[in-house]
């Protein structure tokens, strides 16, 4: 490892060395000669320098934008290395950190507006640091432009500091990057293995053939899972899939805010149960994380607790954690993102806080490797050498990190560029410790282009001698961005990522040898790390299984076959892609009766008006109202996102003032605002009563059923859920049942039995929609009838909505699908209630 990493150092180095120095007078030493400075005072510093015989001394600032800038040339789309040296001179507090950012002002051609390009950023400066490298390895934006200035900036006013051997040159891009990766794949993945067979007198060689299995990497290839579906008995399938893709998985449920008891009985369950399932099943587990750096990551009440009082609080909180995962956990990731926040750090006015985490924890169990874990340090290259100073003090601290975390969010639509992310790894790779990628996603909606670009980044760090492992950061469309996953649907159908994915790990870099023993009672492989199904065949038959593991060593081993050739019983293997039936339950838990309502018409014959709220706020519960006017009845409740997405909560009927009135809500992670809808209808005689019941059971498809009972009849139904899953809502003519699709909660259905009419109501069912996002489908009600309700069911959950149209006269329910489906998944369904006018 050490000289692997040398060797990519020394050359990487040599290269940057070679190219052309873009600035002028980079080092000073011709003073300030070719940088600008306003407002402040920029002069040439001969005592204090970083090399050489000078560097520039910056005072007097006042504002946080003020350093030194010079006007450089690069060309658009390029990639480039900068690098400078700096130190704070003044004694700031050492609880309040500094940050230094160097950007590069562009003035466009096409006269867009000027855009501040971030190179690099440094946090956590003070002036005990001494002189401090900053850089990156960047590309710039692919755009003409007519004025370019490079210039540091960030520091807060009055903060003064030197500057020194500032340096930009070019990145020529690498183009034979991927026949060099092949070659070190070779090399650092591979070992010997030689194979020596004792053969019983009574079995005949010629008959006798082995066949060698890579059935587990060494390398670690992993995913983020959901501990809910990892331990419900209804996801069999799902971690089917998970136990044939993955050899390690990371769950997120150990997050602080995760809890899902309180402050004083803490509940984490689920993750460990989660754990356990995994570690029965051969995967490594990583947990993701025990504290989180920035902002917004910790429970409501730590905002409010004083430094003492913080500082208890987390010694609960490690001692609880380490005492319920102890031995259990491969990897602990202990303070997430800890360059780009220092939340602890404040809270407890102690600069070294995180790494009494490390120690403490390590302390309290051993068996993990701890992880600093982080953020554009190689998908980006903002903080790539604040990361690897971070590191390296980590280290020399001797505290217990075991591992660094490099999160791999690569940009959406953007082709990975393998030039600087191989630079990137090179430049953490010298702190010698192993690197981990712990979250990579990379999206795009075009298929072929996102497997094409996972192998590219799979093949860059399956190549590098110090990563040891990557892990996705989920797999699957329904708990990620569906442009980035490589499953899709309740049908598991892989996305040709996910072939890409299998085909590398199964075919490519994986070894899978028959060999008859009629020549030679010896085999010699030279295959991939890890662990081996051998099984041993006579005459078509098996005869012997046994695993082996094979290491960085090169492995001689002797195995006998004996006996009498009798057949034995192989391992039952599971098709990973074959679907599992599950066993879904119907309740009316907690059924009850909220309110009623009378029409005070006149008239006898039946008439029904659509009325719409406006569009709530954008996030998680914002809801909005709409209720019928005075003398109309509410029949009917839907609900719709405004931009055709499913992440919304549904609707309820709830009693306003006493008044019956739908409320929808918006739902986790939305993006745009839902709207309600309320039918209202009138008639002499028309009295409803709303009833609703749930929670379901927490299966797949288990249903909550609302009857109408009484002579009444449902004219609407609604669905609601905490989390945004659901089937929606089920019509039937005696009753509306609402269908669940998450493990976590369950779904309550609402309904509006009416009676009063003349003549029987009846439900009516649409054709399903097609399988795009958008894609509608509609249903009328016969002649001479009305519609009273409408809402929407999707097999496979995510509906945008429903809500009732009238255009040209034609009433129409409309449902809308709401996520994109593939193979077996189907559509949306609406489904309304028809009732005779008259």
């Amino acid at each position: 490892m050490k000289l692997a990493t040398l060797i990519l150092c020394t050359s990487m180095c040599i290269l940057v060395e070679s190219l052309s120095e873009l600035l002028k007078n980079p080092g000073f030493e011709q003073g300030t000669s070719n940088w600008q400075h306003d407002g402040f005072n920029m002069e040439a510093e001969f005592t204090h320098v970083h090399s050489g015989l000078s560097s520039v001394k910056c005072t007097g600032r006042s504002k946080s934008n003020q350093g030194p800038r010079q006007q450089v040339y690069v060309t658009p789309g390029g990639r480039y290395a900068f690098r400078a040296y700096i130190q704070l001179i003044d004694s700031v507090d050492i609880h309040l950190y500094e940050k230094v950012v160097v950007k590069i002002r562009f003035t466009w051609k096409d006269d867009g507006p000027v855009t501040y390009f971030v190179v690099c950023s440094r946090p956590n400066l003070s002036s005990v640091d001494g002189w401090v490298q900053i850089g990156a390895d960047f590309a710039v934006p692919d755009r003409e432009y007519t004025e370019a200035i490079l210039y540091l900036r960030g520091l807060s006013p009055e903060v003064s500091f030197y500057f020194d051997d500032a340096s930009l040159k070019e990145i020529p891009e690498n183009l034979n990057w991927e026949s060099e990766a092949n070659t070190r794949i070779e090399q650092l993945r591979k070992s010997n293995l030689h194979l020596k067979f004792n053969i019983g007198s009574n079995l005949n060689r010629k008959d006798l053939i082995v066949q060698l299995d890579l059935s587990k990497h060494k390398f670690g290839f992993g995913s983020l899972v959901r501990a809910e579906n990892m331990i419900h008995p209804d996801f069999t399938q799902y971690r089917n899939v998970v136990y044939h893709m993955f050899n390690w998985a990371t769950l997120q449920d150990y997050k602080w805010k995760f809890n899902q008891g309180n402050r004083t009985h803490p509940d984490y369950s689920a993750a460990v149960k989660a754990t356990d399932e995994l570690l029965k099943n051969g995967l490594k587990v990583r947990g993701h994380c025990m504290f989180w750096a920035t902002e917004g990551h910790v429970p409501g009440y730590v905002d409010s607790l004083s430094a003492a009082e913080t500082r208890q609080e987390v010694e609960n909180h490690m001692k609880y954690m380490t005492s319920i995962s102890k031995g259990k956990l491969a990897h602990w990731d202990v303070n997430n993102e800890l360059v780009h926040g220092n939340y602890l750090e404040r809270k407890t006015k102690d600069p070294n806080f995180t790494k009494y985490l490390f120690k403490t924890v390590h302390a309290q169990d051993p068996v993990p490797k701890l992880c600093l874990n982080d953020y554009n340090v190689v998908a980006r290259g903002d903080v790539t050498l604040a990361y690897l100073a971070q590191i390296q003090d980590f280290k020399r601290a001797n505290v217990g990190l075991g591992a660094v975390g490099v999160q791999s969010h690569l940009t959406d639509f953007t082709e990975p560029d393998t030039t600087l992310m191989k630079n990137r790894l090179d430049i953490l790779a010298q702190a010698g410790l192993p690197i981990w990628i712990t979250e990579l996603d990379v999206g795009t909606e075009d298929e072929t282009a996102r497997a094409d670009w996972y192998e590219k980044v799979l093949r860059l760090y399956f190549s590098h001698p110090a990563v040891q492992g990557v892990i996705f950061w989920g797999f699957w469309d329904h708990h990620m961005d569906p442009i980035q996953s490589l499953v899709h649907g309740c049908t598991f159908e892989l996305a040709e990522a996910g072939r890409r994915f299998l085909r590398l790990t199964k075919q490519e870099w994986s070894t899978h040898v028959n060999q008859s023993l009629e020549s030679s009672p010896t085999m010699d492989v030279r295959g991939f790390r890890g662990v081996y199904d051998l099984t041993v065949w006579y005459k078509g038959k098996p005869v012997k299984h046994r695993t082996l593991t094979l290491g960085k060593t090169d492995k001689n081993l002797t195995i006998g076959i004996y006996g009498d050739g009798s057949e034995i019983q192989l391992p039952v293997k599971v098709d990973p892609f074959a679907s599992v039936d599950t066993d879904p339950k119907t309740s009316s838990r907690r059924l009850r009766t909220l309110g009623q309502a009378s029409s005070s018409s006149k008239a006898d014959t039946l008439t029904c008006t659509s009325r719409q709220s406006g569009v709530s706020a954008v996030g998680i519960d914002n809801f909005v109202d709409v209720s019928c006017q005075d003398g109309e009845v509410l029949t009917g409740c839907s609900s719709w996102m405004v931009n055709n997405d499913w992440r919304r909560e549904g609707e309820q009927i709830v009693m306003v003032n006493g008044r019956p009135t739908c409320r929808a809500a918006d739902g986790y992670l939305a993006l745009a605002g839902v709207q309600a809808q309320a039918r209202c209808c009138s008639r002499r005689g028309l009295t409803c009563t709303y009833r609703t019941a749930g929670p379901s059971g927490s299966g797949i498809d288990d249903q909550v059923e609302v009857p109408c009972t009484g002579g009444t009849h449902p004219l609407g139904c609604s669905t609601w859920t905490w989390n945004s899953h659901s089937d929606g809502s089920y019509f039937t003519n005696s009753s509306c049942i609402s269908q669940n699709d998450d493990p976590k909660v369950g779904v309550y259905s609402y309904a509006a039995c009416c009676a009063g009419l003349s003549g029987q109501c009846s439900t009516v069912y649409s054709q399903l929609s097609g399988q795009a996002i958008g894609d509608v489908a509609t249903v009328n009600c016969p002649s001479g009838q009305v519609m009273t309700g409408c809402n929407v069911y999707s097999k496979f959950a995510r509906a945008a909505g429903a809500q009732i149209t009238t255009l040209s006269g034609v009433t129409s329910c409309r449902a809308v699908n709401g996520f994109a489906r593939y193979g077996g998944e189907v559509g949306v369904q609406a489904i309304a209630t028809c009732c005779p006018r008259s």
